[in-house]
């Protein structure tokens, strides 16, 4: 799962803005063009993810998301799809994520000998040809040995692109993420935008809001539930845009993306 919430972080990450309908809409605004994430720039640790066992198995609270799973391969139902887990050994587990029938990643989790670190490789196929390759490490922040605890994650290497291309329309934006095949657009009235793609789950949305000619905030829902919000500025020459996300229902701190214009 933890995948998929990066993936939607990145692949379903709809860069969209909205005005009051007072606000007026320059022609060119300042977020069209093709933007491009800088790793080494922004801030994509602190999340946390904790194992609890029930009665037939664990459960994985991460997010804002939380489910049961067996691991014997059984699929488990999640916002986004399905999640099936496989234990290897007793120090590593395999988890395939399906969303929309396809097989959306491969997480393989390994447990440190002494049980103090989690890492978390996962890998996939882009809808657009090519592969995804990233790695999570975690440490341990509670629970003593196997799964069961709380986890943070202190580093995050990956190869999962994040080059997008907005466009302005007469009263919104279109988004696009080549890689991935996603396409996003909304209207600047606060109603619910479009999200398409092979690794958009069914029932995906977003709302709207203008802060300033350089700034919108957005809050992205799944099912008719909202599960984050984020707050976009583009710097004043136009050439950076920073976005600050925070997970609600957590008290995980934000993650920050910085963008470069093309």
């Amino acid at each position: 799962m933890k995948h998929v919430l990066k993936l939607l972080r990145s692949a379903f990450c709809l860069m969209t803005i909205a005005g009051a309908a007072s606000f007026a809409l320059a022609v060119d605004t300042p977020f069209a063009g093709t933007w491009k994430l800088n790793l080494s720039k922004s801030k994509l640790v602190g999340d946390t993810v904790q194992f609890s066992p029930t009665g037939e198995g664990m459960r994985i609270t991460a997010g804002g998301e939380s489910y049961e799973f067996k691991t014997d391969g059984t699929a488990s139902k999640t916002s986004f799809g399905t999640a099936s887990w496989k234990k290897v050994d007793d120090r590593t587990w395999e988890e395939t994520d399906v969303v929309k029938g396809r097989v959306d990643s491969i997480h393989t989790w390994t447990l440190a000998a002494d049980g103090k670190t989690l890492i978390d490789h996962n890998v996939g196929d882009k809808p657009a040809g090519g592969r995804f390759d990233a790695t999570t490490t975690f440490e341990r922040t509670a629970g003593t040995s196997g799964l069961a605890g709380s986890w943070k994650d202190r580093e995050y290497k990956g190869s999962i692109s994040r080059l997008y291309v907005i466009t302005d329309r007469d009263n919104g934006l279109i988004f696009e993420n080549p890689d991935f095949q996603l396409k996003a657009m909304a209207d600047f009235d606060g109603k619910p935008g479009t999200v398409e793609g092979p690794s958009i789950p069914p029932g995906a949305s977003f709302l709207l809001t203008r802060v300033s000619s350089h700034r919108f905030k957005m809050t992205r829902t799944q099912n008719g539930k909202p599960f984050d919000s984020s707050t976009w500025t583009v710097s004043p020459d136009g050439k950076v845009m920073t976005m600050v996300n925070r997970t609600m229902g957590t008290t995980d701190p934000p993650m920050t993306e910085v963008f470069e214009k093309q």
